[in-house]
């Protein structure tokens, strides 16, 4: 709950191809006298200059523009402000606050949850606001390339990495890459459900199927995924740590 001490002063940027969508969000914000636009932008190469230039505190962004989406806009930042995602479109509206987004907001803009939006701005550390944490009802927000995919948290089966990507595997048998570094996922994942085996590999341990040793090594079967994950003798180790399971067994 917010204090009626005042509030801190909230740096804005408003990135959106529609000018009268960022003059109605402008009129919006005006009610909130601690919150500054100090720069607009109508896609995102033209964003990307602003944002670092001006180094905002919280980021108004349109999720479809010409030239790149809201989502690669954030994928060319090396520092990422908080996000509060703008959009008209239904299937972006979900619960996961995900891919460094505090929020999201569905054209036409509802005032009160403008003011929602805000608060939760505010009520988060700054320190804490750069990635919210994923839990275990949320879907995750997956850009792959030209597509956006939303994917339940629990239909993920594994995340591997590979050089400056990760592919990221679902139990129905899909696998999406991703450029992204596996450590930013290994953070923001619940340990309870995903088990970090090694640098490079993290497994819902609700989708493994089965563990086979070989000598030193295993290799780990997991549910929607065709071929088994390789585990060399420290990730072996470490699976049988956090699972207790012995040198051959069905999960």
């Amino acid at each position: 709950m917010i204090s009626n001490n005042p509030k801190p002063e909230i740096r804005a940027v408003i990135v959106d191809d529609e000018r009268l969508a960022r003059k109605n969000l402008k009129d919006l914000l005006s009610v909130h006298p601690y919150v500054h636009v100090i720069g607009e932008a109508a896609n995102a190469a033209a964003a990307h200059e602003v944002i670092v230039k001006t180094r905002p505190d919280l980021v108004f962004l349109d999720v479809q523009m010409p030239e790149g989406s809201g989502f690669d806009l954030l994928e060319r930042l090396k520092e990422r402000p908080s996000v509060i995602f703008v959009t008209a479109y239904d299937e972006f509206a979900v619960n996961a606050f995900t891919n460094n987004a505090l929020d999201y907001l569905l054209k036409p803009l509802d005032p009160d949850r403008l003011d929602l939006s805000l608060k939760r701005f505010l009520s988060v550390p700054r320190d804490r606001a750069q990635s919210s944490p994923i839990t275990h009802s949320d879907r995750v927000c997956l850009n792959a390339g030209k597509k956006v995919f939303f994917v339940e948290l629990m239909d993920i089966a594994a995340v591997m990495s590979e050089k400056n990507y990760i592919r990221i595997f679902s139990v129905n048998g899909e696998y999406f890459v991703m450029r992204s570094p596996l450590k930013e996922w290994k953070e923001r994942f619940p340990s309870d459900i995903f088990m970090s085996l090694d640098r490079s590999l993290m497994i819902n341990r609700h989708h493994v199927r089965l563990l086979k040793k070989k000598n030193r090594n295993g290799e780990i079967h997991v549910e929607g995924v065709e071929t088994p994950f390789h585990l060399g003798r420290i990730a072996l180790q470490r699976f049988k740590e956090l699972t207790g399971v012995g040198e051959k067994q069905g999960m």
